[in-house]
């Protein structure tokens, strides 16, 4: 699963990474710790934009949903997408063919359970680049006044070896993907063999992680804090 990230890149960094300008008027500060759950705007490139950073909130919210009671109540349940099963979701089968995007971000967050307890990771590039998740995206109008709200899921997979020693209850992990995938996720159609090989064709070797404090997990954490990054030793993890 993919329930936080964190992005703490400048737009500078996004620009020349992702080939893409800032929206008119965006602004971009640090978050080091970002949670879906507060259904935050995120940064986002969507395919019917490729060239455009725009900023979306988390927590797609389908089309076809009515009224903004029904909004609020899916959107919790859609924050992330099993690709196993877009196409039987009635809240991801559009979207899956249509509404693409690639979720920027620094790193994301997984928890690790030993003995009964939850210990919070940080993993990212060795190489510490910003990289982009696959999702989906949506844009639903709110009937009370009109107005677009943007919104996304993050794409989950099986997790790879290093993340199922992390994320070892579900054993699930965001889908990421290299830069020669992104364009594939934007652009071409998603049979099952084309989503094997963007599967497939991300290397597991290129990631780090290390345990972090349990801060973050704190119900008022200050996202914008840089030390929520810092690396957390565990004795009962054993120097992990």
């Amino acid at each position: 699963m993919c329930y936080s990230l964190s992005l703490f890149s400048d737009i500078r960094t996004l620009m020349k990474r992702f080939g893409a300008r800032p929206a008119e008027g965006m602004a971009l500060a640090p978050a080091y710790y970002v949670s879906a759950f507060a259904f935050p705007e995120v940064p986002v490139i969507a395919n019917r934009s490729p060239g455009l950073i725009q900023a979306f909130r988390w927590g797609l919210i389908p089309s076809w949903v009515k009224d903004r009671e029904k909004a609020e109540a899916i959107r919790s349940k859609t924050l992330n997408a099993r690709l196993e099963t877009l196409r039987r979701r009635a809240s991801f089968k559009r979207a899956v063919e249509a509404r693409r995007c690639l979720v920027l971000t620094d790193g994301f967050f997984e928890f690790r359970e030993v003995r009964g307890k939850k210990y919070p990771y940080f993993i990212h590039l060795k190489t510490g680049e910003p990289f982009a998740l696959a999702g989906l995206w949506e844009a639903w109008r709110n009937p009370e006044d009109g107005r677009e709200e943007k919104t996304f899921t993050v794409v989950t997979v099986p997790a790879n070896p290093l993340l199922a020693t992390i994320h070892n209850t579900k054993k699930r992990m965001p889908l990421i993907l290299t830069p020669e995938a992104e364009r594939a996720w934007l652009t071409r159609p998603l049979g099952m063999d084309e989503a094997g090989k963007i599967v497939e064709g991300f290397d597991a070797s290129v990631l780090e992680a290390y345990p972090v404090s349990r801060r973050i997990a704190a119900r008022n954490v200050d996202g914008s804090r840089m030390e929520l990054l810092d690396r957390h030793d565990y004795p009962e993890l054993g120097g992990d």
